[in-house]
């Protein structure tokens, strides 16, 4: 069976005007994952990327690490929107009415203004609603069409598989768990909270071939950790 990587992106922009694009030390985040997996010998011979920018940042500062450490160019990169994370802005904006119907508490909180924090319990609160399934406004992509999507990527890949490559992709907290899910059966309500749990520039690994796909190692973040930096451990 081959490795498979799932490579959660370096911290996005939250807060600023374009969430999509990498801050600071998401590129910092990318620039050590990168040197790890160049310099232990784990670069990928099959490349893919979900289609956001913050994916095709990150997979910048891994080309440009394999460039400089080997002289050479990447394998071509193969694009996927199987691997894009759910639109969360749209959910948000269509499901937020009903989570503060249901959670008066989330309303309170809200009128005293929101930090990372609140926004993050506020946040949770809408998208198990989206997730339960219980709420599904016209226009708003399900959860369960979500989760097919992925389902479909991984498909792709497998079906692609020679043995003795080794195939990463670039994507989103999403993402990642709706395969971790798919490897370990998991609830849908526990694949959300697993979501919740995923480093910045984090690698997930499964072993795969055509028929099955298993779960060898969840949100490693070793490469972060030794540089000695707990700065380095963001999860948005």
């Amino acid at each position: 069976m081959n490795d498979l990587y799932l490579i959660r992106h370096g911290q996005a922009s939250f807060g600023k005007e374009n969430y999509d694009n990498l801050s600071a030390l998401g590129i910092r985040q990318s620039q050590v994952l990168a040197q790890h997996l160049v310099r232990t010998g784990k670069a990928p011979q099959e490349i893919y990327s979900g289609c956001l920018e913050r994916h095709f940042e990150t997979l910048h500062e891994y080309e440009a690490c394999y460039s400089r450490e080997t002289g050479t160019g990447i394998l071509p990169l193969i694009k996927l929107d199987f691997f894009n994370e759910y639109d969360s802005e749209i959910i948000w904006q269509a499901l937020l009415p009903a989570a503060l119907d249901k959670y008066p508490d989330l309303a309170v909180l809200r009128q005293k203004g929101v930090d990372k924090k609140a926004f993050q319990r506020i946040f949770a609160k809408v998208m198990e609603l989206w997730v339960s399934g219980s709420f599904e406004p016209l226009g708003v992509p399900r959860w369960s069409d979500f989760k097919q999507r992925v389902r479909q990527g991984l498909a792709m890949i497998m079906s692609k598989y020679e043995a003795g490559n080794r195939a990463a992709v670039f994507t989103s907290s999403g993402p990642i768990s709706a395969a971790v899910q798919v490897a370990l059966g998991l609830s849908d309500e526990k694949t959300l909270k697993l979501s919740w749990q995923i480093f910045n520039a984090s690698v997930t690994r499964f072993k795969y071939n055509q028929h099955e796909i298993t779960l060898t190692g969840f949100n490693d973040i070793t490469h972060l950790e030794i540089e000695g930096s707990e700065n380095l451990l963001t999860y948005q």
